[in-house]
């Protein structure tokens, strides 16, 4: 719940893009057929019609069902795309996570720096603006 939720809030990628394919009306605009149409991710993930009014907040909890039972619509959580075009890496990349984060977290405690200041930066990726400075003891 915890991965998915910080997933939801700083997707791996911050847009995808999609061609119409048909002409279509989207929240009161024409698009031809043809258009390219940029999906911004956090966007969606911060939909309050879809999360919730506490869309903003770190509430691993709502996972808690799945992810299909988190948001509505289901589609409106796609931290690695949606549909045919899913990323192929995705299984790869959360395998990958849940083992580094069982490793680390079992050898060592994290806590933010007092200086850190929460400010992400979305690029071609979502980043923190002024880096993660993270205070890190060994466990015994």
């Amino acid at each position: 719940m915890v991965i998915q939720e910080t997933l939801r809030l700083y997707p791996p990628a911050s847009l995808i893009m999609r061609e119409a394919l048909m002409d279509i009306r989207l929240g009161g605009v024409d698009v031809p057929r043809g258009t390219i149409i940029q999906v911004t991710i956090p966007k969606l993930h911060l939909d309050m019609e879809a999360w919730g009014p506490d869309a903003g907040e770190f509430r691993p909890e709502r996972f808690a069902n799945g992810a299909v039972a988190a948001c509505k619509p289901a589609h409106m959580y796609m931290p690695f795309g949606y549909g045919p075009r899913l990323c192929t890496g995705q299984n790869l990349a959360m395998a990958e996570l849940k083992v580094i984060l069982a490793r680390l977290l079992s050898k060592f405690s994290f806590s933010m720096s007092p200086g850190y200041q929460h400010m992400p930066a979305f690029r071609l990726t979502i980043e923190p603006e002024f880096g993660m400075p993270l205070v890190v003891t060994k466990l015994s």
